[in-house]
């Protein structure tokens, strides 16, 4: 069975890591990107991409400009019934050492007993309750088991903790402690940073998989599942990361939180534009006081011991 990577892509600074994860494993059949460039320099960067491995193929709609209402419409072009497709968003920006067989593997073995497949992701807001309650991370903080929970995706203090640690788990050798067992997902939205489905099962569902409004995120991952009652599942010992929602992007670009996933994959950051940190007059008169709108803060570390 083929493996077809699709990403809705993309935007440089995010794509050239990605594509070091993706490209690298010789798994891949074909990386799909989806043109949804925001930019003519991105769109650039992906035409040069395209052209540096011939699996990579740019798929295009003639209404794509980098919103998210269109991306629904890209899943029409997963239409081989011998492949497992993977869609990874552009911003995915680990993926551990061999994921993509590993995942591939899996996926097919479970094939029937779940309509799509995901990794356990860090910085999803699911995921991050999962790993708050069943891994060995020590989380200190408010969460909730919601996709767009009020603290963990609403806010970039969250990611801005967990991020440094899981790259110190990745540098170290103690992924394991943030592994979990397996989760079905029933009845509740999950946000689609990674998941997997099959081919074959597009093509029997027909013009029902596709996402009939502007939002494939609430279709494919609680809407789709509840009417054919059959849930999502989360592998909950392959990990994949995932840098930031929209939410959370402007702070965490801030920060070297991007640089440093760039050095764990021994690369160079490439250059990009951070934004600039614009503090009010109130909280440079009153440094003590927490910024408004930072969201909770938050204390995450490995334990002290690792089991492996």
């Amino acid at each position: 069975m083929k493996l077809i990577v699709v990403t809705p892509a993309g935007r440089e600074r995010y794509l050239r890591l990605l594509s070091h994860h993706v490209l690298k494993s010789p798994e891949v059949h074909e990386w799909h990107l989806w043109d949804n460039c925001r930019n003519e320099a991105d769109r650039a960067y992906l035409q040069r991409l395209a052209a540096s491995d011939p699996r990579c193929k740019i798929k295009t709609l003639p209404s794509a400009d980098g919103s998210i209402d269109v991306i629904g419409r890209f899943f029409r072009f997963c239409d081989d019934a011998d492949a497992l497709y993977l869609r990874l968003d552009d911003d995915v920006v680990f993926l551990e050492e061999g994921f993509l067989p590993r995942f591939k593997e899996r996926a097919v073995s479970e094939k029937g007993s779940a309509l799509w497949y995901a990794p356990l992701i860090i910085n999803n807001a699911v995921c991050n309750t999962l790993i708050k309650n069943f891994s060995r991370v020590l989380i200190d903080g408010p969460l909730t088991c919601q996709a767009m929970c009020p603290y963990s995706w609403a806010h970039a203090s969250f990611p801005e903790a967990l991020h440094p640690v899981f790259i110190e788990a990745a540098r170290t050798n103690r992924l394991g402690d943030f592994r979990v067992p397996d989760r079905e997902v029933r009845l509740g939205r999950f946000s689609i940073n990674a998941i997997g489905f099959f081919g074959s099962e597009v093509l029997e569902l027909g013009e029902l998989f596709y996402p009939p409004g502007n939002d494939e995120e609430e279709w494919l991952s609680a809407t789709l599942p509840a009417k054919l009652d059959r849930p999502g599942k989360i592998f909950g010992d392959l990990v994949a990361a995932h840098f930031s929602f929209f939410t959370q992007e402007q702070r965490l670009l801030q920060t070297g939180i991007l640089d440093d996933y760039y050095a764990l994959a021994g690369l160079p950051a490439p250059a990009y534009d951070k934004p600039v940190v614009r503090t009010r007059l109130k909280d440079r008169l009153r440094p003590w006081r927490k910024p408004r709108n930072r969201g909770p803060d938050y204390r995450i570390s490995l334990p002290a011991s690792s089991r492996g």
